[in-house]
C-alpha cells in the first residue's frame, strides 16, 4: 500500500530519508508526485488523487475553500531559501552583494532557473529580481528553464553555467557546488506546509505522516537537506 503525496521537489531529500522509517511504523510507501504548489491546486482540483498535500501557505486555503483539503491538519514545517549552484570544481561566483549577484548573472554564459509560468516560487522571485535589476531581456535570453525539477541538473550536465533556485533543491543533485544563498535583501524564504487532502483514501495515515515530518529527529535532519525547521 502506498500513500500518495504531492510535494515540491524541494522535499525529495526528506522525504527519501525517512520513507522507510514510515513504512516500517505504518505499513505504507510513499508514492510522490512532485510539483509547485499552483501546480499541486490544480491537479487536485482536476481530481487526481491524492493523501498528502505539502504546498505553500498561500495555497492552503486555496485547497480548503474548493474542499479538496482538511482544514486544521496542516502544519507548517520546513522552510528553504534561494541560492546559486555551479558545476563541481568550477570557479565560485561572487554573490556576496547585490551588485556582485547582478554582475554575476550578466557574465554568465547561461542561466538555469524554474520557468515562472509553472507559478514556483523560486522562479517567480527570480524573475521579479531581474526585472528590477533591469536585465530581465538579458537573463530570458540565455536562460535554461525548468518545469518543477531541480535546474541544477542544467548545471551539471554542462548546459548551464549557473543555477538559481531553492538550496535544498540543488542539494538533490551529483556534480554541482552550492556556492550558497543570493543576498539576504534580495533572497525569499519558502515555507512549506503539510497537510491531508480531503478525499485521502487513508487520512489517518496521511496524518501520521505529518506528525512524523514535524517530529524532533525529522526536524534535527532538515539542515542537512538544505532546510531549516519551522
Amino acid at each position: 500500500m502506498d500513500l500518495h503525496v504531492f510535494t515540491s521537489v524541494a522535499l525529495k531529500g526528506v522525504l527519501e530519508q525517512f520513507g522507510p522509517e514510515f513504512r516500517q511504523s505504518t505499513g505504507y510507501g510513499l508514492a510522490m508526485t512532485y510539483a509547485p504548489a499552483p501546480v499541486v491546486v490544480r491537479r487536485v482540483r482536476e481530481g487526481v488523487a491524492a493523501d498528502v498535500l505539502i504546498v505553500t501557505p498561500d495555497s492552503w486555503p486555496v485547497l480548503v475553500r474548493d474542499g479538496n483539503a482538511v482544514a486544521g491538519t496542516e502544519r507548517d514545517f520546513a522552510q528553504s531559501v534561494v541560492g546559486v549552484a555551479v558545476r563541481a570544481g568550477a570557479p565560485h561566483p561572487k554573490i556576496g552583494t547585490a551588485d556582485e549577484f547582478k554582475e554575476t548573472l550578466l557574465r554568465a554564459k547561461s542561466v538555469a532557473y524554474t520557468d515562472p509560468a509553472t507559478g514556483a516560487a523560486s522562479g517567480v522571485h527570480f524573475m521579479k529580481l531581474v526585472e528590477t535589476f533591469g536585465i530581465a531581456d538579458a537573463i530570458r535570453a540565455k536562460a535554461k528553464l525548468g518545469s518543477g525539477g531541480p535546474v541544477a541538473e542544467f548545471v551539471a550536465s554542462g548546459e548551464a553555467e549557473i543555477a538559481i533556485q531553492q538550496l535544498c533543491e540543488h542539494m538533490l543533485i551529483a556534480g554541482v557546488d552550492v556556492v550558497g544563498p543570493i543576498p539576504a535583501e534580495l533572497n525569499r524564504t519558502t515555507t512549506f506546509t503539510a497537510g491531508v487532502a480531503a478525499r485521502s483514501s487513508a487520512p489517518e495515515i496521511a496524518a501520521a505522516l505529518i506528525a512524523l515530518l514535524t517530529a524532533p529527529h525529522v526536524r534535527a535532519a532538515l539542515p542537512s537537506h538544505g532546510l531549516q525547521p519551522v
